[in-house]
């Protein structure tokens, strides 16, 4: 009967009530499931509690019925619930209070340092996602520096909104570390390829190339990690409805930073699951605090050597 304990076939004879025990357990919600499975046979019973725990007495011309009755219930029940729905809920869960909130408080307060484009801020000049700069200057740095300004309230808003849900999932499955890692990562690879199939000018802000890009993380470890065709439909198609519903349309959305920011993310998933990282304790959460810290001082440091480099400061 999977995890319930209890004794089955325990023939001890009740003198006084002439009924012999089949089954003894400490458990009362068990034995009374037993009584159940009794009464559902139409066998006569009784309960009887001593110090060996909780006994379930029938008479004896009732023995086989009742010895029988209770082992196809326990056959029946053995694997549940299943083996793999409950190693889910063990090892799917890696950090219950992820540090998402913090951070996304972090992306407020920048923008109401930095303000909107139109403000033609410094922070605009030095860290946005400007092609030329890129490629024909070598400014990597705008890869990561631009993931951390919008262009107005409502872009930010967005992003957070559901950027926040996103990663908070991303986190309970790999640990903060691993989780803004990676976001990272495939921001910064998503930006990457945008550019390079990009023509000029061209120029770019906003943390939604990352929040795509945890909509393509979860698709790709949710089929690499179950695999099979219709689960390929599923991720892919799931992906691809929120790129149409929340990055295809509006003045300002940047359609290829969101397309690439999925399929790259896609990828990126899909690796994860490969290595084993998804649900899965891999780090100590030392390890995973080291990770986080890590990604959080390298976009600092890259808004540093933004600042650093940029002819007008």
């Amino acid at each position: 009967m999977g995890a319930q304990s209890g004794e089955l076939s325990v023939h001890e004879h009740d003198t006084r009530s002439r009924r012999v025990s089949v089954g003894v357990t400490p458990e009362a919600d068990l034995v009374h499931l037993w009584s159940l499975v009794l009464q559902a046979a139409d066998i006569q019973h009784g309960l009887r509690h001593g110090e060996a725990g909780w006994q379930l007495l029938v008479a004896e011309e009732n023995i086989s019925r009742a010895t029988e009755e209770l082992r196809l219930f326990s056959e029946e029940n053995r694997n549940w619930p299943p083996e793999r729905a409950a190693r889910s809920e063990r090892e799917g869960i890696v950090e219950n209070s992820p540090p998402v909130l913090p951070v996304m408080g972090a992306l407020v307060v920048f923008h109401a340092i930095t303000g909107g484009w139109e403000a033609h801020s410094h922070w605009f000049a030095s860290g946005a996602l400007d092609r030329v700069r890129v490629m024909s200057d070598g400014q990597w740095w705008r890869l990561i520096t631009a993931l951390t300004l919008h262009a107005d309230s409502v872009h930010l808003l967005g992003n957070m909104f559901f950027g926040g849900l996103l990663v908070y999932s991303l986190c309970r499955h790999l640990g903060s570390g691993i989780a803004w890692f990676s976001v990272l990562l495939t921001g910064v690879l998503a930006n990457g390829v945008n550019v390079f199939f990009h023509d000029d000018p061209y120029h770019s802000v906003g943390f939604s190339t990352a929040v795509f890009g945890m909509v393509g993380m979860l698709s790709g470890m949710r089929l690499r990690r179950i695999g099979g065709w219709q689960e390929m439909v599923l991720a892919l198609g799931s992906a691809a409805s929120l790129l149409a519903l929340m990055g295809s349309s509006g003045e300002r959305t940047d359609l290829g930073a969101h397309f690439w920011g999925v399929g790259v993310g896609f990828l990126v998933g899909m690796i994860l699951a490969a290595l084993g990282l998804a649900g899965k304790r891999v780090l100590a959460p030392l390890g995973q605090w080291l990770l986080f810290i890590g990604s959080l001082a390298i976009v600092f440091g890259c808004w540093l050597y933004a600042l650093y480099s940029w002819e007008g400061w």
